[in-house]
């Protein structure tokens, strides 16, 4: 087999041939060819043209043949581009074998791939050598194009029978049934309620947490990462407003009774000192990971978390929060832009088979309806995020509403946070109580007051 190797793009013509031979001659070789190889992985401009011709056809329903490719090829005003009806007719003895068809698309498909990386190293010396150009935003975008190389399998490794489906359904809900503690099968959240509702965190999962400044997100997903973590699950916590030395802050403080204002300035006792040295050293040992990058990129974001899950070191994300993500392409408006990360965060959840917790703002539109209760429709930017997401919870704290008592459920609202399920796509919706100290560097189960317990005590005879 001839390899040729032209302006540092390497090729095998005769390779290319055979496949398009055998699209033109054999019935099945076209959608067979179709599953592993396009348009652009054919080096040869003519060939990208003709195979590009017999998908055009094969689309449309109609026969693909030497003749029909020829038309097309006519259609297109393209057939002496490709060398005539001659070209397209002898291309019909270069077919050595169709039971080589998959092969010979697979080593097609190879050497695209060695063009593209090439091209992408060329690239990349060329701007590692111009002074004037960021090194930074070249590294990121060569990570982002072999991410894009490391991904481009063939289409029939998505394509299961349903013998396969079902082989695989029966087989996680028996491992299901092996590993669930209390009915949590996934992640545990750290909430009771919350685990009822949801078996934990579930792999692929994308789950948004969204609230108002001020109502807890950020509070309620370090809970989230903690918990996770103290189950050792690896977890990467991408934070995109507060820094790691805040977030350090907080997770010690909801491990220990020092009060967060003494701690923020300086006024501890030797014996205070004493505890918070204890609590850094037990959660040293914690497997989470931090990335505090200021105005990270979702591409960053996606980047840093298959590298870390490819070391297993990363079995849950969390982003605190969507809306100060940037994407790299610019001329878009915000809610696009919004809309583009909550794609890619869908698809890192399902590449990865993780879960994957975003939290997001809510607008103003709550502020003006009776008790601020939120809305899935509060959402900024909601479109997109209501269609990807797997689970919306939204926190709401009624007493910043002025609220004293919880209508539903009866409970006193201070030190009291909700959780609005307000979308689960393999669930119930519903509502989670929690419990939070003043300053939220502390949640857990709510409890109910003794004067609750007193008045509903005829419920627990």
């Amino acid at each position: 087999m001839e390899k040729r190797t032209e302006n540092n793009n390497p090729s095998v013509p005769e390779i290319e041939e055979a496949v398009l031979g055998a699209c033109l001659i054999e019935r099945n070789a076209l959608p067979e060819a179709m599953k592993i190889i396009r348009p652009e992985m054919f080096h040869m401009d003519i060939h990208v043209e003709i195979y590009r011709a017999a998908m055009a056809l094969y689309g449309r329903g109609e026969a693909v043949d030497i003749l029909t490719v020829t038309e097309e090829l006519k259609r297109m005003d393209a057939l002496e581009r490709v060398g005539g009806p001659y070209y397209i007719a002898q291309l019909s003895g270069k077919l050595a074998s169709s039971v080589h068809l998959e092969q010979h698309c697979h080593i097609l498909r190879m050497y695209y791939l060695r063009r593209e990386l090439i091209r992408l190293l060329a690239g990349m010396q060329a701007q590692a050598l111009d002074p004037t150009v960021d090194l930074y935003d070249t590294i990121i975008d060569t990570q982002r194009e072999l991410t894009r190389l490391m991904e481009d399998t063939p289409l029939q490794n998505n394509l299961h029978t349903m013998a396969e489906v079902m082989d695989v359904t029966l087989g996680e809900g028996v491992e299901r049934m092996r590993k669930s503690v209390n009915g949590v099968t996934g992640i545990p959240t750290g909430l009771r309620d919350l685990d009822e509702l949801t078996g934990g965190w579930q792999r692929g999962n994308v789950i948004y947490t969204a609230a108002r400044p001020g109502d807890g997100k950020t509070a309620l997903d370090l809970f989230f990462a903690k918990q996770a973590a103290m189950a050792d699950v690896p977890v990467v916590y991408f934070t995109l407003e507060m820094s790691a030395r805040e977030v350090g802050d907080r997770w010690m403080l909801s491990e220990c009774d020092i009060d967060p204002n003494a701690w923020k300035g300086g006024r501890l006792t030797d014996a205070e000192l004493e505890t918070a040295r204890i609590t850094t050293e037990r959660m040293k040992q914690l497997p989470i990971h931090v990335d505090d990058t200021p105005y990270i990129s979702i591409d960053e974001i996606c980047l840093t978390a298959k590298s870390l899950h490819a070391k297993g070191l990363c079995r849950l994300v969390l982003v605190d929060y969507l809306q100060l993500c940037r994407v790299m392409t610019g001329g878009r408006n915000r809610e696009q832009e919004v809309a583009e990360c909550s794609r890619k965060l869908k698809a890192l959840a399902r590449r990865l088979d993780c879960p994957v917790i975003v939290s997001s703002q809510l607008n103003r539109q709550a502020e003006s309806r009776p008790g601020q209760i939120p809305q899935i429709n509060d959402l900024r930017e909601s479109g997109a995020i209501e269609q990807d997401a797997d689970i919306v919870m939204l926190l709401y704290r009624p007493k910043r509403a002025g609220i004293q008592t919880d209508k539903e459920s009866g409970y006193a609202t201070e030190g009291l946070g909700i959780g609005i399920i307000a979308k689960h796509r393999n669930g119930e919706t519903g509502k989670v109580y929690y419990g939070h100290n003043r300053s939220m560097t502390k949640i857990g189960d709510y409890v109910p007051t003794a004067e609750w317990l007193m008045k509903n005590v005829r419920l627990f005879r």
